[in-house]
């Protein structure tokens, strides 16, 4: 009697089933690479499915339009960053490791060679393309949030003087933003790691000792 429940299997020399999730996690990297090298709005979608080797149909019926594939890419690039972030927040940390958990995680996305590259991208083109810059703040949204629960959080917890939060969290993630603005400006040459981890501890400790409640 033959088994009519099993899933179907390719034949022999064909290559497997792959699962949507593998598929999309596909079209995002190839959408990623063709935005860095060759622009977002010379980047046609026929391009990203070729690259990831996926129809056009496939790529349409996984994602609606170019501007969300740019959007999945930074959201890809962000939870490689952010993984553990939360847990060392809401873990009890002392403020120092804590923030400077926060600030790392912050400084090894923004900082990165790709995120650099990714600013000036959309900085070139977003007057041409407003959606470009609609997907930047949207992706990024997540970052804000998380520098606002953490000063949210160690104000309640009586670590941090009172304040506007999202004022505070702003000027927390300029610590960081001025060293990627330096890099876009040629002033500096990207920090190395031994840079980037002393850029973060003084930081955070500048900050504390700035707004720690006494």
């Amino acid at each position: 009697m033959v088994d009519n429940t099993q899933a179907p299997t390719r034949g022999p020399g064909r290559p497997p089933l792959r699962s949507d999730d593998e598929t999309r996690a596909l079209i995002i990297e190839a959408a990623a690479r063709a935005f860095l090298n060759t622009g977002y709005v010379r980047t046609g979608i026929d391009t990203i499915a070729r690259d990831a080797g996926v129809s056009t149909r496939t790529l349409y019926r996984l994602f609606a339009a170019k501007e969300d594939l740019l959007k999945e890419a930074m959201e890809t690039r962000i939870d490689a960053a952010f993984g553990s972030l939360d847990a060392a927040r809401v873990a009890g940390t002392a403020p120092q490791a804590s923030l400077e958990a926060l600030l790392s995680g912050y400084a090894n996305l923004a900082l990165s060679e790709e995120a650099v590259r990714l600013t000036r991208l959309i900085a070139a083109e977003r007057q041409e393309v407003p959606a470009l810059a609609d997907s930047y703040r949207q992706a990024t949204a997540r970052i804000t949030g998380m520098f606002e629960a953490w000063v949210r959080d160690h104000q309640q917890r009586g670590l941090l003087r009172p304040g506007n939060v999202e004022t505070v969290a702003h000027l927390l993630r300029g610590a960081v933003n001025e060293a990627q603005r330096q890099i876009l400006l040629g002033l500096r040459e990207p920090l190395t790691p031994a840079e980037q981890h002393e850029w973060v501890k003084t930081s955070a400790a500048v900050f504390l000792e700035g707004l720690a409640k006494g």
